[in-house]
């Protein structure tokens, strides 16, 4: 009998393509399980209609708990059983999936733009470990650029024009050398304190000397998030700052009374 090779009975591209769609989908289906490590599974207004009998994790399953070791020190493992955050916030309309309103200060409560998460209330550390935002009085061997704009001495003024503080120093990114926070001295009727207001959100007009927040009233100046430390800044309150700044340019300042009706 004559005799045949094995790649004869075979359609070896046809094999390849085939085994490169498998290997395609357990990739997909790996990523996407992996992405569910945090954030699942995901709260629904039928989870609390049914008495938690809905699930709502999709397709694939989340993974299995692993312990990830942090650069600094430390673990985490994910995922895990996140504590339950009570949302000051109604629903706007009687149907599952509605968008939710705020009850009281959006600010505040961090709803909306305002929201923020609950990340590690520690600082943001650089590969050497050391910290990633600083303030230049602590920092000599940082300084701005003599030809820029200095804000250090301008006057912060608010959204209504009122006067809150005077800037008094600038917070920077030590890794990639770039302001980030301005710190304000605040003046008697604005608390009195010092308050850490991110640069995004500023307007510089030298030639007036000045620092404009449009998206706070001097009202709001006063429930600002302040540093639990006056020399750094965790990754919590990061977020919760610029959340809190971010509220205020969507909110506008106006009453909840306006802003439902």
């Amino acid at each position: 009998m004559p005799g045949h090779s094995f790649t004869q009975q075979l359609d070896i591209p046809l094999l390849l393509l085939i085994l490169f769609f498998l290997f395609f989908l357990g990739l997909v289906y790996y990523l996407r399980q992996e992405d569910k490590r945090e954030g699942y599974p995901l709260q629904s207004d039928r989870t609390v209609g049914t008495g938690g009998r809905v699930s709502v994790v999709g397709f694939p399953p989340m993974p299995k708990p692993k312990t990830f070791r942090l650069m600094h020190g430390g673990a985490v493992m994910a995922p895990r059983v996140e504590p339950d955050r009570d949302l000051n916030a109604f629903s706007a309309y009687e149907f599952p999936g509605s968008p939710i309103m705020p009850s009281g200060d959006p600010l505040v409560d961090g709803i909306g733009p305002a929201a923020y998460g609950l990340k590690s209330d520690t600082p943001d550390l650089t590969v050497d470990g050391a910290l990633k935002l600083v303030p230049l009085r602590n920092n000599s061997q940082y300084w701005l650029e003599e030809t820029g704009t200095n804000p250090i001495g301008m006057t912060a003024i608010a959204r209504d024009g009122l006067e809150v503080g005077t800037v008094v120093d600038v917070w920077i990114n030590a890794l990639e050398y770039f302001p980030r926070y301005l710190e304000i001295a605040a003046n008697v009727e604005s608390g009195g304190q010092r308050i850490v207001a991110p640069i995004a959100f500023a307007t510089i007009k030298s030639s007036r000397k000045i620092v404009r927040f449009s998206a706070l009233s001097r009202a709001q100046f006063f429930n600002v998030p302040r540093l639990a430390s006056a020399d750094q800044i965790t990754m919590r309150e990061e977020d919760r700052l610029n959340g809190y700044f971010a509220g205020g340019a969507f909110y506008g300042g106006s009453s909840m009374e306006d802003a439902l009706s």
